[in-house]
């Protein structure tokens, strides 16, 4: 039978289902601007009706909330995080190659061409005129000036790695930062949810820290069953624990952080064997010493790895441009001082060299055999601070005016044997060319990177932003909902009053 009390009940279902769908909207209008937001959404259903006797049907009885859900897409998540990672790579592969193009500064008034150039119209002017000192003190003054440039842009490019190498510190603590604070809010939320409920607040905050870690490293996020927990485990995702992996290795398993460490490592073994320095380059490992496979990484921590170890065409980083820069070194050196120990100063010296490592004489660089001629150390040498010694002439008779060996060197300039690429000037030509093409490039796949991931984010706030003309429609929708089970209420009180209190009361 049905009882008296029936439409208040359905009425008072109806009243409590509006108020709370008004909270609801009002928390998400107060959290239009919040970076991060999930607007939510009160879930409801129809409440277990009555069966009325005598197979007349049921009677509804009112109406049940359910839960508070937000209105997320996961596969959206995903994507996100994918195009954001390759977004944090480019963007820093961009400004990696945007300054070591800085470094070479070509072409400029500056650049190693220009001192080539005037080095090697000094020798010009040795040619026109040998045994004047003005003219041999210009021809030092210029190599002096060459050697200094070259020297500066591996310096400056050393320099670069030891930054990129503080930077791929900064980027592992923020990592492990990240990782802590997600730690943290996985025991919140499992916590919050093991009676069923929905810790949406704290999703959001989780999920935004995710959004911006996939920004440094490739992250996969994946939600494991609680075997130990059968009771939870029955509902939804309650009783299901959030693993956060870095190529299939945990970083986050629930609450238990797997911190990441950049071990140092002496940087002889990420340049050349012969780099004396005391800098210590990082290599990146779990805390617990387990191997991370960072050829398998992605993201700004990969692009900076890259740039700062990349020695091959695919991953040009520093090394790979030092090498370069050493190879042009190298033999342009042993070109010019191969036909300056033919040639004779004005004090019948022969033998010398024009260039030696650290600008020691000529005898000592012959007696150490591990000592060569690189970006970092060439300078003029010893022998050739005395200017008789600067050899322009090719015979011992020292006849005036025979600059013949300063004439050969001066053809050094058109010497298309010298490199693979040509003559110096094509090298150093080639070098800025692929330099130029791998930064334009990485402008290019940033910005179309930019664009895609925000056409994605887009789509995610398409359904998980807060629209303030539709939080406005609904809250006016559950304001009438609200009136209506109010005045629902308000007869079903009049109605019993006439049975309470005004019947039989006729005639008396």
């Amino acid at each position: 039978m049905r009882s008296t009390f029936l439409g208040f009940n359905t009425a008072r279902s109806g009243l409590f289902a509006a108020q709370r769908a008004l909270d609801i909207t009002g928390h998400n209008i107060a959290n239009v601007n919040t970076k991060g937001y999930t607007r939510q959404r009160l879930e409801q259903a129809q409440s277990n009706p009555m069966a009325l006797p005598g197979g007349q049907g049921m009677l509804g009885t009112g109406v049940d909330t359910l839960a508070i859900k937000q209105l997320r897409n996961e596969f959206l998540d995903y994507k996100f995080r994918g195009e954001n990672n390759a977004l944090g790579y480019w963007e820093a592969k961009r400004d990696g190659l945007h300054f070591i193009e800085s470094i070479f500064n070509e072409p400029s008034e500056t650049g190693i061409s220009t001192v080539m150039d005037e080095l090697f119209s000094s020798f010009q002017e040795l040619s026109k005129n040998p045994e004047n000192l003005t003219t041999r003190s210009l021809v030092r003054q210029r190599a002096i000036a060459f050697t200094n440039t070259v020297n500066h842009m591996y310096n400056q490019l050393e320099k670069m790695a030891k930054d990129l190498n503080f930077d791929i510190q900064a980027t592992v603590n923020s990592i492990n930062g990240y990782a802590e604070q997600i730690g943290r809010l996985n025991e919140q939320i499992f916590r919050n949810e093991i009676d069923g409920g929905n810790a949406n607040d704290l999703r959001d905050q989780r999920n935004l820290l995710i959004d911006e870690l996939s920004k440094l490293v490739n992250v996969e996020v994946v939600e494991v069953l609680d075997v130990n927990d059968d009771v939870a485990s029955t509902k939804d995702h309650v009783g299901k624990k959030m693993v956060l992996q870095i190529n299939g290795q945990p970083l986050v398993s629930h609450d238990k952080v797997y911190r990441l460490d950049a071990t140092h490592k002496d940087a002889s073994e990420f340049f050349e064997e012969e780099l004396d320095t005391t800098v210590f380059m990082n290599t990146i490992k779990w805390q617990n010493g387990s191997t991370l496979n960072t050829s398998g990484l992605k993201g700004e921590l990969k692009a900076l790895l890259d740039l700062r170890d990349g020695e091959t065409g695919s991953t040009k980083g520093i090394p790979f441009y030092i090498g370069e820069l050493n190879r042009f070194v190298e033999k342009f050196a042993q070109k010019v001082n191969d036909l300056h120990a033919q040639g004779y100063g004005l004090s019948g010296d022969t033998g010398n060299f024009f260039f030696t490592a650290n600008g020691v004489s000529t005898q000592d660089m012959k007696d150490d055999d591990n000592l060569k001629i690189t970006a970092r150390n060439i300078k003029i040498s010893l022998d050739i601070e005395d200017l008789n010694k600067i050899a322009a002439s090719s015979s011992s008779d020292l006849l005036p005016g025979d600059a013949s060996i300063a004439l050969k060197m001066l053809e050094l300039r058109h010497d298309s044997h010298m490199f693979t690429e040509g003559k110096p000037e094509d090298f150093i030509k080639s070098v800025i060319s692929n330099l130029g093409v791998d930064t334009q490039a990485a402008i290019r796949n940033a910005f179309n990177q930019q664009v895609l991931t925000e056409q994605v984010d887009g789509e995610r706030q398409r359904i998980s932003g807060v629209s303030m003309d539709e939080e406005l429609s609904r809250m006016v929708m559950f304001q009438h909902a609200y009136n209506a089970s109010a005045r629902m209420i308000t007869t079903m009180d009049e109605m019993l009053d006439v049975v309470i209190n005004r019947i039989g009361l006729v005639g008396r």
